[in-house]
């Protein structure tokens, strides 16, 4: 029952039943749904015991939330805790319920069938409105039109082309997770063609980052198939999917046509050194600027400071260390081993295309969370993929001040 609520949960969050249906907005369906999640989920919560198995990536969420809860209490708005409570514990919800209810393979795979339909519905739906954006310059529901081409997208959070472009991209390598540990299976016939309908939707939300994270994730499937050939391979198709989107669409890939975005990261980083160890407050960005930081690293560490920063960055981090070491574990299932394989490509391409994108708070991560998270408890958690020698603390934190190094070497640049 609780696995059922929190499928429909998901699906309903993605579609946003309040913007297809206008009239079902006053009811706040998806809140209602969210907070039948609980109940459901807290017995299960602790008769599995996954709080120990996963004992560090939770306590992490959790202080990365309290930091989120109280980031605005230094600069004197205790209202902002309201904020944080209505619009990001519906996404973090996500993962505290996928770690309960997505730990069996059956699930994670009825899961993956209820996304992809979701995708194949908006790429379906949005496809149709394309001829009349097209015809009248006006925009729909579905589409982005304008003095651009067409721009595909969903509603609610993935309304954004690049954030619908980003969810499709995502789905791509699990579609090839299967029972069978070599060849092809009959699940193929499904996934090759749903495959080039996600690659063709991809091109139709006309995001530039999702097209280098295209690319990305074609070179991390040829080096883990071809090892040093594969990357040699992508190199010179990456060229080509370069060459082919830049020819064919208007929104080309350049240095040029990100300047906008580096203005932003400027303002951004003036946000940062304002207050750098507790930050701005959650959702100040808007506030100061008026728009989204499209850097999700830099947008986590201008809001939340070092302190929340280090935080989210040390989730992922730890997620991916985790992921990495089921396929060295003698013990695991093989078909966990491949669950874990494509969730961290998935993972790999939401954190590369998130340079680009403003994503620290949205369900599709929490929900990446909550899969991988399943999937490390599954296979033995932190008894059989122990943290202690990771060094996980000095990666965070080193991480953390990279990218924010990087990013401020990119503005710098731009002046040159």
């Amino acid at each position: 029952m609780g696995f059922l609520v929190v499928l429909v949960y998901v699906t309903l969050y993605l579609l946003s039943p309040g913007d297809m249906f206008p009239a079902l907005a006053p009811y706040r369906v998806l809140l209602v749904l969210a907070l039948l999640t609980l109940p459901l989920s807290v017995i299960p919560f602790l008769q599995s015991q996954v709080i120990l198995t996963l004992r560090t990536q939770i306590l992490l969420v959790v202080a990365f939330f309290f930091v989120a809860l109280v980031s605005w209490i230094p600069h004197g708005w205790f209202g902002g805790s309201m904020v944080v409570l209505d619009s990001l514990v519906p996404n973090l919800i996500a993962y505290f319920v996928g770690i309960v209810h997505f730990r069996s393979l059956g699930r994670l795979k009825i899961l993956r069938l209820a996304l992809v339909l979701v995708g194949l519905y908006i790429l379906w739906t949005a496809l149709g409105q394309v001829p009349q954006a097209r015809s009248t310059g006006v925009e729909t529901p579905y589409v982005m039109a304008g003095i651009d081409q067409p721009r595909i997208r969903g509603l609610g959070m993935l309304h954004d082309p690049n954030y619908f472009g980003q969810y499709l991209l995502i789905l791509l390598p699990m579609l090839f997770v299967t029972t069978k540990p070599k060849g092809l299976g009959t699940g193929y016939f499904a996934a090759i063609p749903v495959t080039l309908a996600f690659l063709y939707g991809i091109y139709m939300t006309g995001s530039r980052g999702t097209a280098l994270g295209c690319i990305l994730l074609i070179a991390l499937f040829l080096a883990r198939k071809f090892k040093k050939v594969g990357l040699f391979l992508s190199g010179i198709l990456g060229v080509g999917v370069l060459a082919a989107v830049n020819l064919s669409r208007t929104r080309t890939i350049s240095i040029s046509g990100g300047i906008d975005r580096l203005m932003l990261w400027s303002d951004g980083l003036a946000f940062f050194k304002s207050s750098p160890l507790w930050g701005i407050g959650y959702y100040g960005f808007v506030g100061k600027e008026g728009m989204t930081a499209h850097n999700s690293y830099l947008l986590c560490a201008a809001e939340l400071g070092l302190i929340g920063y280090f935080f989210w960055m040390s989730v992922l981090v730890i997620t991916m260390i985790q992921l990495r070491r089921i396929a060295n574990l003698p013990t695991a299932d093989p078909s966990w081993k491949r669950w874990a394989a494509a969730l961290t490509m998935s993972l790999t391409v939401y954190m590369f295309t998130s340079f680009f994108l403003s994503r620290v708070y949205d369900l599709p991560l929490y929900l990446l969370l909550g899969m991988t998270g399943a999937t490390i408890a599954s296979v033995g958690g932190e008894q059989k993929l122990a943290l202690r020698q990771s060094n996980w603390p000095a990666w965070s934190a080193g991480l953390c001040v990279f990218s924010i190094m990087l990013i401020y070497v990119l503005v710098r640049l731009r002046a040159v």
